[in-house]
């Protein structure tokens, strides 16, 4: 494991411990990282990769321009956290340099690997023409002190986002996969701040997904919070929200909600030949970010006087 700094170490350690045949052999902290007993801990990120057969990147984002250089090098297949880089250049710069390696790295888009998320995804046929959608991810977590154990997430020197695109990153990747062959354009976006905080807590916008209008909501301050996807066409309607999927006949079909832990079992599974997900690429990485950096200027510039 090379960085110990992301929010979601916690759950991609239970993932691995949870795993009968995976041990982790060695961890590097690197900035901003929290300690994880009983692993070997090594100085240099080189050193943690030499009697690995996978890695996972949980440093801050920053990092990433540091430690997937010598990931590449190394040829292993690798799970990083998202995003891949905070701004478009840099994911441009980190996709190409991780198209030399021998191996697959991808970005933990847990959304993906949701049944609930994956059913709706071969019902999205069935609706006919798409008239419009709208998805949520939000949760309360600036309130509730989450960001006191990992500062560094509103700090935009080690690479922290904000939490509009801190979220919505999830949200357009699931529109991404849901309909690959469907462009994203960024149309509108209001961004909400705090006194205090350097970044914005939070945010909505408006895309298109292939013709479709899509408003997205996305924020650490909302409660209770959660993921919701509603999606209508002339055919009919399909809701997700939380694990469940509902469709406007009136099914419902109840899964385990997502969770972030779940990109790790997917990934390892990967890896053993049993497919669990479709894996991001690092060109949705990039595609991403994109609309991200589109969004975000359009709110800054729509938010000066």
């Amino acid at each position: 494991m090379l960085g110990t700094a992301h929010v979601h170490l916690s759950d991609h350690l239970t993932a691995l411990r949870s795993d009968p045949d995976v041990r982790l052999v060695a961890v590097y902290r690197g900035e901003e990282g929290q300690p994880v007993p009983g692993v070997h801990r090594v100085a240099d990120p080189v050193d943690a990769l030499c009697e690995a057969d996978a890695v996972i990147v949980a440093s801050t984002t920053a990092q990433h321009a540091v430690l997937l250089p010598s990931v590449a090098a190394a040829g292993l297949p690798a799970l990083v956290e998202k995003p891949l880089a905070s701004t478009v250049d840099a994911s441009r710069w980190l996709a190409a340099l991780l198209a030399t390696s021998r191996a697959p790295v991808t970005t933990a888009m847990f959304l993906r690997c949701a049944p609930a998320f994956r059913a709706a995804r071969e019902r999205l046929d069935d609706l006919g023409e798409l008239v419009s959608a709208h998805a949520r991810f939000t949760h309360p977590g600036l309130d509730d002190g989450v960001f006191g154990a990992v500062p560094w997430m509103l700090d935009p020197r080690h690479g922290a986002v904000g939490g509009f695109a801190d979220l919505a990153v999830h949200l357009l990747d699931l529109l991404r996969w849901l309909r690959p062959e469907a462009s994203l354009t960024a149309d509108a976006a209001r961004l909400r701040f705090r006194d205090g905080v350097p970044l914005d807590v939070g945010g909505a916008a408006l895309v298109d997904w292939g013709g479709t209008p899509v408003t997205l909501h996305a924020g650490w301050t909302a409660r209770p919070g959660g993921v919701h996807l509603h999606v209508e066409g002339v055919r009919g309607s399909l809701t997700v929200s939380g694990g469940t999927l509902s469709t406007g006949s009136g099914a419902h079909l109840h899964h385990p909600p997502p969770a972030a832990g779940d990109a790790v079992v997917a990934f390892l599974a990967h890896l053993r030949g049993q497919p669990a997900w479709d894996p991001p690429t690092t060109a949705d990485a990039v595609e991403v970010a994109r609309v991200l950096a589109a969004l975000t200027e359009q709110a800054l510039t729509e938010a000066e006087p």
